[in-house]
């Protein structure tokens, strides 16, 4: 009976060992799930509304900007506290400004009903307007208006941070980086935001007005303003703010007016906003959306913020190039710069580094282990140097073969300029660019005129020296970023990247009136002179319709070629 009793006892205490042990797994359980379920703010996570003025990133520089910089400061963050960010865009750069405000408030109300937020902040003017004229949204919520583009004010329902172009500085770099500027044309629109920085801008001019004339192109239509600056030349100098519409009403969107006003004017362009700064744009002192992405992003995680330091000279590099701008200020950040040396053969540099020194270490070990033996220490010596001195001879000596054979591949030998294997390569890679990037890109085919007469008449040297005159003319009247080639006999190949069919055209037309204005000597025939003329045909592909290969867009050229041919030479057509 004792036995019994210690056998059930012992049953009993491991069925409530069991049960209490169970219990504990269920409570657990419990609280993880109730953790899990619980919102974020419940656990102490920091909410915050970020409301954009203008369109998503992939269709504003501007926003692209923005949110580049907010992420990057939101990254200096430890994962434990990293606070929780909504986004939301008017996009009024393509709905326009009232539709976006009036369909805003009700979305806001219904998709946020149930979200605490701790912030609201706010980019630009449009989502200022809109979050001040709604003081009942989101009550109690602290509020902060970045860059709100409006003048002595200060909001009573949060903190303001303005952002106010330093247009003494952004028109003072333009004489200092080129001192031959006698003209500044300022180009913008008739929008209230863009007058109020036009009325800064008439302030600042009297201190420049003894030495460069100052013009205001803001009530003209854009094909106004594009013939307008097509007339621009030496001297002249282009300043243009952000803007989006024309007098006429036709809205576009800053970056790709400033792209065509590169396109047909030889003046250089600055402005005051970063995104506007592209291959065509020389820069200047200008306001970074990505340091204003940065300002918000400090406000998200609650730190101290100022816009002190959101301006600062930038510039891109091969537009700087083109216009031989100098004397840039120390600070100046540079768009587009083609790496260095080291950047370029960097790891090459190291390897060959650390050969050497392995060599070094090897030949250290062999000269400590032969100190007795002079003779061969110094033969070692010797030795080591005339395979280091060999090894740099024969590394420069095969750096400048390749060079030269590349050079030679690709380079007309009486001309100068690429040859018909550098187009074609060319032409494919623009195009694959031009349908990723959804760019325009021209071709020019050009053929100099009855040039099989003038090799008959006056002689192979006359006709040489022609298609060098022509050579010569062509690659002087084309922007940087176009490629000339030769591509056999008298006929010329001109890429034009980013480039309408309109705006190529008017560019072939440049060229032919400065090549009818050629004259080539003859030799021995008392001053003779002969006149030369060429005809042009023009192609260009469209990166949203079917997909151009070089051949197609090859073979519209030359069609649109032997139509000027044909009807009478010395013209440009377009295919």
């Amino acid at each position: 009976m004792f036995l019994l009793s210690r056998i059930d006892a012992s049953r009993q205490a491991w069925a409530v060992r069991l049960w209490a042990g169970r219990w504990a797994a269920a409570m657990l359980a419990l609280l993880a799930g109730l953790a899990l379920c619980a919102p974020a703010h419940a656990l102490g996570e920091r909410q915050v509304l970020v409301l954009y003025s203008l369109a998503p990133d992939a269709a504003s520089v501007w926003q692209a900007e923005v949110h580049r910089g907010l992420v990057d400061e939101l990254a200096t963050q430890s994962w434990g506290g990293a606070p929780s960010v909504f986004e939301e865009r008017f996009d009024s750069v393509r709905v326009g400004e009232q539709p976006a405000l009036d369909a805003m408030e009700p979305y806001l109300r219904t998709k946020y009903a149930n979200v605490r937020f701790d912030a609201i902040v706010t980019e630009n003017y449009l989502a200022a307007r809109f979050l001040s004229a709604h003081p009942d949204l989101f009550h109690g919520v602290a509020r902060h208006y970045v860059n709100h583009s409006r003048r002595g004010w200060t909001p009573d329902d949060g903190a303001g941070y303005e952002v106010l172009s330093d247009f003494k500085r952004a028109i003072g770099v333009i004489p200092q980086v080129a001192p031959e500027t006698r003209r500044i044309v300022v180009v913008g629109d008739q929008t209230p935001r863009v007058q109020e920085w036009i009325a800064d801008l008439r302030a600042v001019v009297p201190q420049f007005r003894d030495r460069i004339a100052f013009e205001f192109w803001d009530n003209q239509s854009f094909a106004e303003l594009y013939r307008k600056a097509a007339t621009l030349g030496a001297g002249d100098a282009i300043f243009m703010l952000a803007t989006y519409r024309d007098k006429d009403g036709l809205k576009g969107v800053p970056p790709e007016i400033g792209r065509k006003l590169a396109q047909v004017s030889r003046a250089p362009i600055f402005t005051h906003v970063e995104s506007l700064v592209q291959p065509g744009i020389a820069g200047g002192y200008v306001i970074s959306g990505e340091r204003i992405g940065r300002v918000i992003g400090r406000i998200v995680l609650n730190r101290a913020t100022d816009v002190a330091a959101v301006q600062s000279y930038v510039f891109d590099y091969p537009t700087a190039q083109r216009f031989h701008l100098s004397h840039l200020p120390d600070a100046t950040e540079w768009l587009n710069r083609p790496p260095d040396t080291w950047e370029t053969y960097r790891w090459q540099i190291i390897v060959g580094l650390a050969l050497i020194a392995v060599e070094g270490v090897l030949i250290t070990a062999l000269v400590l282990a032969l100190r007795g033996r002079r003779q061969s220490i110094a033969a070692l010596h010797e030795e080591r140097n005339k395979l280091e001195a060999r090894v740099v001879q024969r590394t420069l000596e095969l750096l400048v073969a390749n060079t030269r054979l590349e050079q030679l591949a690709t380079t007309d030998p009486l001309t100068g300029i690429g040859n018909r294997r550098k187009m074609s390569d060319q032409i494919v890679k623009e195009l694959e660019r031009s349908r990723r990037s959804r760019h325009p890109l021209a071709l020019l085919m050009i053929d100099i005129d009855h040039f099989k007469r003038i090799n008959d008449t006056h002689g192979h040297d006359v006709g040489d020296r022609a298609i060098v005159a022509v050579a010569k003319a062509v690659t002087e009247g084309m922007r940087s970023i176009d490629l000339v080639s030769r591509f056999g006999g008298e006929e010329f190949v001109a890429l034009m990247p980013e480039t309408e069919l309109a705006v190529a055209a008017l560019a072939a037309e440049r060229l032919r009136s400065a090549v009818a204005g050629l004259r080539i000597a003859v030799a021995g025939e008392d001053g003779a002179q002969i006149a030369l003329t060429i005809s042009v045909g023009v192609a260009a592909s469209d990166p949203l319709g079917a997909a151009d290969t070089a051949s197609t867009l090859l073979m519209r050229a030359d069609k649109a070629l032997y139509r000027a041919k044909k009807e009478g030479r010395d013209r440009v057509v377009t295919g």
